[in-house]
């Protein structure tokens, strides 16, 4: 019997167990796991695993159907969400927890953050650009709470922070929008205080007890080390992977996620932050990384390079080029990685998304599925999972070939691994 495309949205998440304890836009659907589980040969105690963990997808769908969920992540905010997902406490305990952090937030604590950057009006780089990520009533409500539970027992305090982080966010002036935070619409005027953080709290403590209380399992079996998926190690060898690369889109996600990465303490200072930034995969140009080596990556990559180099002034940054290099040699490391870290009938499933620059599409997905054999892969398919809307890009007008940009695609590449040469 054929079986039906799993579908790709994240959006579906929001509404699970335990996914829903953190949205991540960027994550892909749990039915893409459950579907490759399910046309792969696994059994109980299988490894999937996954080197762009991100908030823990692949690794939570896995554990729940009694595997073990691996992983690595370069971010360390993502990388606690993915490992407090699977965890579990007592949910009276957890619950207890919950009330102190409130009465914490009530009488709130100073920030370290509150002159900082732009975290607070009080910043003096927030005030000479008159806006700032929360307002220090929001900040100190936060401290309090998070002062309040640093005592609890580790599985209660990660669930309580992984709460009072997301309550946070939810009263911050900007939002996560694509590539970047935007400021909310008459932020100003909504006046975001602790009795809103206090709110939010409450609300995501209350997903979080719900879940809790219908688990009747231990924490599900997770681990994720923190690390760069271009250098890893992993103790036991996988049996299928399945993971999402960053999309070849520019999008800075290390950036996305700073009001969090501060708020948590997992970085301390813009140069733990930068640090940060230069250990992830070069899909993006807003730092200077050490230039490309490698350029053979096939007949498809070799076009669209050549088509894209030769439109280098129509280009938004000229080093574009560079960074598309950069990131198929980037993916071309980690895909030789995986395969000495495969089992010898292991399988591995691709998400990614087609990109465009000056007019011109980049076909990720049929890249990769061409450096399969160059990485020990062998290519099983290509399934094109949706089309996305025509990219937008103001040199349309001055190319004159369509009246709209390329059609972009998210697709799911599938490879199995082929032995292992010498």
């Amino acid at each position: 019997m054929e079986q039906s495309l799993p579908n790709v949205s994240a959006f579906e998440a929001a509404k699970l167990p335990r996914h829903r304890w953190y949205y991540f836009k960027e994550a892909f659907s749990p039915a893409i796991v459950e579907h490759m589980i399910r046309t792969s040969s696994l059994s109980v105690g299988s490894v999937v695993f996954d080197p762009f963990s991100g908030s823990g997808t692949t690794l939570l769908t896995a554990a729940q159907s009694d595997m073990f969920g691996a992983g690595i992540e370069v971010n360390p905010f993502l990388r606690f969400v993915a490992e407090t997902k699977g965890l579990q406490a007592d949910e009276d305990d957890f619950l207890k927890a919950i009330e102190r952090a409130i009465e914490g937030a009530k009488s709130g604590l100073p920030s370290h953050l509150e002159e900082f950057s732009t975290f607070s009006e009080k910043a003096p780089l927030a005030q000479t650009r008159d806006r700032w990520l929360f307002n220090s009533n929001v900040l100190r409500a936060y401290s309090g709470a998070s002062k309040a539970t640093e005592n609890e027992p580790s599985s209660v305090q990660k669930l309580a922070k992984l709460c009072l982080i997301g309550a946070a966010m939810d009263c911050a002036n900007a939002s996560k929008d694509g590539k970047c935070l935007r400021y909310k619409k008459d932020w100003k005027s909504r006046e975001y205080n602790k009795f809103d953080f206090i709110d939010s709290l409450e609300v995501r403590s209350g997903i979080v007890y719900d879940d809790l209380k219908a688990c009747n399992t231990s924490s599900y079996k997770i681990s994720v080390n923190l690390g760069d998926c271009r250098n890893f190690d992993i103790e036991k060898k996988f049996d299928l992977c399945v993971t999402s690369p960053p999309y070849l889109n520019s999008f800075d996600y290390t950036d996305v996620y700073r009001p969090e990465l501060f708020l948590g303490r997992f970085v301390s200072n813009m140069n733990e932050l930068a640090n940060l930034r230069f250990n992830t995969l070069r899909s993006h140009v807003q730092i200077k990384w050490k230039d490309p080596v490698e350029n053979e990556f096939g007949p498809k990559y070799k076009e669209a390079f050549e088509q894209i180099s030769s439109r280098i002034t129509d280009l938004w940054n000229t080093r574009l080029p560079l960074m598309i290099q950069a990131y198929f040699e980037d993916l071309c490391l980690v895909l030789r990685t995986l395969r000495k870290k495969a089992k010898t009938n292991a399988s591995m499933c691709i998400v990614v998304s087609t990109s465009a620059y000056a007019g011109v599409e980049i076909p990720v997905d049929l890249i990769i599925a061409d450096l399969a054999n160059q990485t020990g892969w062998a290519l099983r398919e290509v399934t094109v999972l949706r089309h996305l809307k025509r990219v937008s890009c103001q040199q349309w007008h001055k190319l004159n070939e369509r009246k709209n940009g390329p059609l972009l695609r998210e697709s799911m590449v599938v490879l199995d691994a082929t032995p292992m040469r010498g």
